[in-house]
């Protein structure tokens, strides 16, 4: 049977049993063969939608961000640290793949913020930023601290003494917005692993980061000693924060998973591990 420019192929079995034209088949042979042939289709066109039922729930959470220590830690091509350790302990909980990619910070944040199913970690929980995203968390707890040279004979009691100084910082990170956007003059580099040999090359007087993040980077670069905290400014909690076109089921199921690994003491040995 033509129609338009689709063919379609006519079966037809007769009530008389007699043989079809160029096949030689009897009707009840036919019959049977259509039957066959349903059940085929049938099964196929089953199997076609548990196919096409498990994609649609399985929608991939994509988890992007960058090699920052303790909470993030990226070396020889694995990623740990305490938001990634406890992250993954919340997927392995519900039963969801982990897919995480490592980038520079900006990126990973604006992959989040335009990409659905997109997620950046470890996000600082900002009213500035609590419209752009979905969350899940919290992660961590982070201090928002003022380094110095410890020669630094410059003795500071408030944020507002460094109105005139340029301090150390890095693109997209939550601390370096927040100076900007109160008025003091940053000095931006690409990731945050660069500002410890910076401040030690005098590049700038000060540099804010992370308590735990800049511990860490200062003894990597066998810098503990000559770089010291002056300066506890503000506190931040820090998070999963997820496109807005996320699926809330996994989200929710997500934050479920992280109440009970910080209510059953798995947090706390998560935390342990890389902070003592």
């Amino acid at each position: 049977m033509q129609i338009g420019n689709f063919t379609f192929l006519t079966i037809t079995c007769d009530n008389h049993f007699q043989p079809i034209h160029r096949s030689g088949m009897r009707g009840e042979y036919c019959i049977r063969f259509c039957l066959r042939l349903c059940t085929h289709l049938l099964r196929y066109a089953l199997l076609f939608l548990l196919f096409a039922r498990t994609c649609t729930i399985a929608v991939a959470v994509e988890l992007v961000t960058e090699d920052g220590p303790p909470y993030n830690i990226y070396q020889n091509g694995k990623i740990t640290g305490i938001s990634t350790d406890k992250l993954a302990e919340a997927f392995s909980r519900i039963g969801e793949p982990l897919h995480i990619q490592v980038m520079p910070w900006a990126r990973a944040y604006q992959s989040a913020l335009t990409l659905p199913n997109y997620c950046v970690y470890s996000t600082a929980r900002t009213s500035e930023r609590e419209a752009l995203f979905k969350w899940v968390g919290p992660l961590a707890v982070m201090d928002w601290v003022l380094f110095a040279l410890a020669d630094n004979p410059d003795k500071i009691t408030k944020l507002e003494d460094l109105r005139h100084e340029v301090i150390g910082g890095y693109r997209q990170d939550v601390i370096s917005n927040w100076l900007l956007e109160h008025g003091y003059q940053v000095d931006l580099a690409t990731t945050d692993s660069s500002n410890p040999q910076k401040l030690a090359g005098k590049r700038f007087k000060y540099w804010a980061s992370s308590r735990l993040g800049a511990t860490t980077l200062i003894a990597s670069q066998g810098l503990t000693g000559r770089i010291v905290p002056v300066l506890t400014f503000r506190q931040a909690y820090l998070y999963l924060a997820c496109n807005l076109a996320t699926p809330d089921p996994i989200l929710k199921k997500l934050n479920a998973a992280l109440s009970k690994i910080n209510e059953d003491g798995t947090g706390t040995r998560i935390e342990v591990r890389y902070t003592h």
